[in-house]
């Protein structure tokens, strides 16, 4: 008896460690997510060193998580830019990189630029387009899915 009870102790221990794990994993994924769209909006607002500061918080979540690692070199990328167009350029494969965390999350939606041939992830089916901004802010469209 003192051994079932034993054993119940640790798959218990067990199953509470593994949901710890995925809250922390799904609150990072919020983080990263909401820091994310921040550098969208900051980029489509010529906001350049709003959109800095949103991608170092990207690269700090991102960094943090082992599910996520090979997000925060190109949130790095965008916070380390030199001028508003080196940030663009590198928000393109930070985009890329984290569509896949948007895929199927609520109030999340995947735009096109198919000036840029890329995508983009914004809380909004308003077209505010980060790689032109203010100049094109409304050229793309949410993404077709297949």
């Amino acid at each position: 008896m003192i051994r079932l009870s034993r054993l119940f102790l640790l798959v218990g221990l067990i199953l509470g460690v593994a949901r710890l794990g995925a809250a922390d994993s799904m609150n990072m994924k919020t983080d990263i997510l909401s820091s994310y769209v921040k550098i969208s909006a900051a980029l489509a607002a010529d906001d350049f060193p709003a959109a800095k500061t949103a991608a170092a918080a990207v690269a700090e979540h991102a960094g943090m998580s082992d599910m996520n690692k090979a997000i925060a070199p190109k949130a790095t990328a965008v916070a380390k830019a030199k001028d508003i167009d080196a940030a663009r350029n590198a928000f393109k494969s930070l985009s890329a990189a984290v569509e896949p965390l948007a895929a199927g999350e609520k109030g999340y939606v995947v735009m096109n630029c198919p000036m840029m041939h890329a995508d983009w992830i914004q809380t909004s089916k308003d077209v505010k387009n980060p790689y032109y901004g203010k100049m094109m802010l409304t050229c793309g469209a949410p993404k077709a899915t297949k």
